[in-house]
């Protein structure tokens, strides 16, 4: 009877239409618009036709399930979702002005088709429940297209003392490019986020070994594909972590920290800091880090292209459009799409996430510890992503790092919902008491009725 009903438990949770929808968006990563002209063409060419039409998919299907399935666990929009939303329709009206037009929408009806897969999957059950069932899923999604690239990868991938490059040393995957450097190191973080956390916390020489294995054997993944946005980001998330994970982690943090500045640069030999520094900055140095292989230059011309049409923007893949190149910064690419307003929404969306997290981390909440462990990874993968939003676009457009990030965001906003709603409920009923208490006293007096 367990067992029966574990199944079913299974097939509730995972095997279903939204889970479907979802993993439909996985599937649309690597291909677009010029792909949807090869439905007749048979083979392959179908086959990335389909997975090309999935976000227009899913925004048909999604949207019929909000307008007509009913449930009574429905979450309200959060607060970061919203601002998203905001972002995502500033993109599609900019979109209008740029011919053809629906080459350039295709990239915001994407942006919004995830959006509306995070919504229906709220649906059918309680939604705090179910938007940490999306973030499982979503990593355990991240972790088997990892394992798939190194793969695909294998022949070749130890062929050079760095994985950078390695695009141009690999076949195409399912007719598409194989995933860069700075690609394979984004999936390489996420497991390496999460079993950094479990580091801390599981019990066991087996559990905790298995911590560690995954731990070191990402961290080395992300250090040998040598990239420099994914490397400091990821530094700087595992500092992140150590804060909020007890005392002994934080002091080590803070130790780190200092050392990282040069504090106690001298601790470590010359010969070691400089392999550090020059495999970590790809043989440039301190100033090749600061240029980013010629972001300075980028970000330059992309606001001076923002200050000539500020408020509209010019569409979703603005910087291929209008730049000739990669923004290589979200903000800029956000703003060059979807104008000031969407700029904003984008912008706002993550702030208002990061606020969730502090309120909740310094609100005196009682988390349990399996919450908080919940709490600090999401964060943590916030925390990487936005780091990584400075040199890289991410979840500025339809990409891995947007169906990562939302997630989430949504649940932090979420969960802080739910804190709050806890402790007003807890106010209230204490509330109750005490006037319950003392109209028993009042009554007890002696000459009262």
């Amino acid at each position: 009877m367990k067992q029966q009903s574990l199944l079913a438990a299974i097939r509730f949770d995972y095997v279903n239409l939204q889970v479907f929808l979802w993993l439909a968006l996985w599937a649309a990563i690597n291909t677009g618009h010029w792909n949807l002209s090869g439905w007749l063409d048979g083979g392959l060419a179908t086959l990335n036709a389909l997975r090309a039409s999935a976000p227009i998919g899913v925004i048909l299907v999604g949207g019929l399930m909000m307008l007509f399935v009913q449930s009574p666990f429905r979450g309200r929009l959060t607060l970061p979702e919203a601002l998203f939303w905001l972002y995502g329709l500033a993109m599609l009206v900019a979109s209008f002005q740029v011919a053809p037009w629906f080459n350039t929408a295709y990239w915001g009806f994407s942006f919004i088709a995830v959006l509306v897969a995070v919504r229906v999957f709220l649906i059918g059950d309680e939604p705090l429940r179910q938007i940490i069932r999306l973030n499982y899923l979503t990593w355990a999604v991240a972790t088997v297209v990892l394992v798939m690239l190194l793969f695909f990868a294998r022949d070749v991938l130890f062929e050079d003392e760095s994985g950078y490059g390695l695009v141009n040393r690999t076949a195409d995957v399912a007719g598409g490019a194989m995933s860069r450097a700075t690609g394979m190191a984004r999936f390489a973080a996420i497991p390496a986020v999460l079993a950094f956390v479990m580091f801390w916390r599981v019990r066991g020489w087996v559990s905790w070994s298995i911590a560690v294995a995954v731990f070191a054997g990402s961290v080395s993944l992300v250090w040998f594909m040598q990239s420099r946005g994914a490397l400091f980001s990821l530094a700087g998330t595992l500092v992140f972590i150590m804060l909020f994970m007890g005392k002994v982690p934080r002091v080590i943090a803070v130790g780190l920290f200092i050392l990282g500045l040069g504090g106690g640069a001298d601790l470590i030999p010359e010969e070691t800091r400089t392999y550090i520094v020059e495999h970590a900055t790809r043989g440039t140095g301190v100033e090749g880090f600061k240029s980013m292989s010629g972001r300075d230059k980028i970000y330059r011309i992309a606001w001076q292209r923002i200050q000539e049409q500020p408020l509209l923007g010019y569409g979703p893949q603005a910087d291929r459009r209008i730049l000739g190149e990669n923004g290589q910064n979200g903000l800029l690419y956000a703003w060059l799409s979807g104008g000031l307003l969407g700029m904003l929404g984008y912008v706002g969306g993550m702030l208002a996430s990061w606020w969730y997290f502090l309120k909740i981390i310094f609100g005196k909440f009682q988390l349990p510890s399996r919450e908080r462990d919940m709490l600090v990874m999401t964060g943590g993968i916030l925390a990487f992503l936005t780091l990584r939003s400075y040199p890289e676009n991410t979840a500025a457009l339809f990409s891995v790092d947007l169906l990562v990030q939302l997630p989430a965001m949504v649940y932090i906003a979420m969960l802080y919902r739910y804190l709050e709603v806890a402790r007003r409920s807890k106010r209230r009923r204490e509330k109750i008491r005490r006037r319950a208490e003392a109209r028993g006293r009042f009554q007890a007096e002696p000459g009262t009725t």
